[in-house]
Formats: structure tokens, sequence, C-alpha cells
């Protein structure tokens, strides 16, 4: 039997403002290899205590890279890619005398006899991995890099999660919530969640409910919210929104979101199914499942001042969400940039 070792992959060091990962170094190892450019990208999956939401975003940023220089990304590929991901403390750069919260992925090439081609270890660092992990946490933008990152890490394992008057928030002091009220014949009523030993918010949730998730922005700026349901961004289907659109909430205000986004004035509604009718099934996702995530960070227009404490640069099984009766719900589109995450809520409705 060939126990010849499984070749390896540099490390590629995936940070918030350097986009996803050198996907060039597939290419290259396909090219050497003598095989076809053509990949199948499965499902990344998380360790079940996590329940993180980012499995399919990381499988959608990943063909989206691969085609980008060239490899056709399709269903009947020969070769496969696929993997799973966790937390976990590391340091970002060698020189660091801290480790910093970070999200691991490990990607693995398989042949079309789903035999190992290569690994290939990816780290994560920064907002990116915030929004990836899909934990509950409050981020401050005015500590050091050192204590902001041992906050975060202290955060992950000990979620300082509050629920006031039934608004779910990442602090008590946060000025970022998130409330899930029940559609019941056109009147919604507020349902309220509770902390589990994790101090993880959990919320009742039927088969057959419709639900609306309110989000809310008590700072003095606007913030952008990526609202995912069940690890999928409910911008998935848009007809006439751009990749990476986001909720805008104005300082002091609120915003309800009934349902999947389809266009400016048409959406389906969030109701409450099984696995096999709900979007994250039909998108082939299926970690963060009954989970509801929306990660936060100030915007500004592009042509005015940014907040001023914002850094510099550039800016299966078990119930799931499917897509309800259409519903109308206007939108308007805003052109901004975004700032780095400032706060995640989480708020799960399935075990």
């Amino acid at each position: 039997m060939d126990r010849s070792p499984v070749p390896r992959f540099k490390r590629v060091a995936f940070r918030s403002k350097t986009g996803w990962w050198k996907a060039d170094e597939i290419k290259s190892f396909l090219q050497d290899e003598d095989l076809p450019l053509k990949i199948v990208v499965g499902d990344f999956t998380a360790p079940p205590r996590l329940k993180a939401s980012g499995g399919v975003e990381i499988s959608r940023a990943i063909a989206t890279q691969l085609q980008s220089v060239g490899i056709v990304v399709a269903d009947d590929a020969g070769q496969q890619l696929m993997g799973k991901f966790k937390l976990a403390e590391k340091k970002q750069h060698p020189q660091d005398s801290f480790e910093s919260l970070a999200f691991e992925i490990e990607a693995t090439l398989l042949d079309g006899n789903d035999d190992e081609l290569a690994e290939l270890p990816i780290s994560v660092f920064g907002s990116v991995a915030l929004q990836l992990a899909g934990q509950t946490i409050d981020v401050s933008l005015k500590l050091q890099e050192k204590e902001r990152q041992e906050t975060l890490v202290r955060q992950v394992k000990e979620p300082p999660t509050k629920i006031e008057e039934g608004q779910t928030k990442p602090s008590a002091s946060s000025p970022f919530g998130m409330e899930i009220l029940v559609n019941n014949s056109n009147q919604v009523n507020l349902r309220s969640p509770r902390l589990d030993s994790q101090s993880r918010a959990f919320v009742d949730l039927h088969r057959g409910e419709e639900y609306v998730v309110r989000l809310y922005n008590d700072a003095s700026f606007e913030a952008a919210v990526c609202l995912t349901v069940d690890g999928v961004d409910v911008f998935v289907e848009a007809q006439d929104a751009p990749k990476n659109s986001r909720f805008i909430i104005y300082p002091g205000t609120h915003i309800d979101v009934p349902g999947w986004y389809f266009n400016k004035t048409d959406s389906k509604a969030f109701e409450i199914g099984g696995y096999e009718e709900s979007v994250a099934n039909r998108v082939r996702n299926s970690t963060g499942i009954g989970t509801i995530n929306a990660t936060f960070q100030a915007c500004w227009d592009p042509n005015g001042p940014r907040p001023t404490d914002e850094p510099g640069g550039n800016a299966k099984g078990g119930k799931a969400t499917k897509q309800g009766r259409d519903i109308k719900k206007n939108y308007v589109e805003l052109t901004r940039d975004f700032g780095d995450v400032r706060a995640v809520v989480s708020v799960r409705y399935d075990r």
C-alpha cells in the first residue's frame, strides 16, 4: 500500500482587508499534477458546539476565487474541494507577543475516487473571522490590539450576551441589538429569547411560524448589517443587489427585515420548516442551521466623514428557515463604505 505523505500547500494567511486566499496555489498544483482545471466545491463544516454560520459563505468565496484564476467550478468535476473549520487562538504575525482570535480552515482536495490529493490550511484573522464565526461578541475599537484580541478570546469562551426587554444585545453597553417577532395574520408580536447554559440566546420558533428580524442601531453613526439565516446571507438570491450588500440602519433607529430579499419591492417571508425545504438545503449548506446572525459595522457615505473612532483603511435535521409567502417590502439602494466589525448578535431557534 502506498504510504506516501499527503502533499501540502504552503500556509496562506487570510486577513480581513486583503481578500480571501491565493487560489493560484491550487491552480499550480493541478497543473503540476497534470490534472484538469475543474473542481466541485463541497461543504465546509464546523464542530457542532460552535454553531458557526460561515460554511456556505466559505464555499462561495472559494468558488469565486477559483473561477477568478481560470478554474472551472462545476458539479461534474473530477476533483473535489471540501473541509472543516474552527475557532482557535494563534499569532497573526510571528513578531506578535500575543495570540489573536483566528478562524482556521482545513481545506482538502480530493480526486474522483475520494482519495486525498492535498490539504490547504488557511488562517483567517480580523473582521472576516468574526463574521464567519457567528459568535455573539462586542468589539471595542478603542482598545489596543493586544487588549482587543484578549477580550475577543474571552468573549468567545464566555459570551457577554444580554437580553433586555426581549432584545438580544452583545453586551449591556452595546448600541446594537436584535429582536425576533412572530407574524400572525399580519400582527407581529415579540418572541422573547432566553439564555442557555453557555450564555447563547435561544428563541422558541415552531414549524409554520413566520418571523421578522428587527435590528437596532442606537449608535451616533449609521450601521451596516450583514444578516444570515441558517448560515445563508438573506441576499443570496437577490435580483438587483450587488454582492456583499448590507442593510443600512440610520443612527438611533431600527429596521424590520421580514424575509429573504429578492428585489427592492419583493421578498419571501422567513418561515420555519424542515431542513429539506429550506434555503440552506437548496444552496447546500449544513452549518449554522437554526441560527440567525447579525454582524454590525459602522458605515458612511464615501464622500463624507467616517466615525471618529473608525480605524483608517478600506474598509441538517431539525428546523430551518424556508421561503414563505410573497411579501411586499420596499428598500432603497445606498452606496456606503464599511468599517470594522463592531458587534455580532446570534440568536438560535433550533438546538
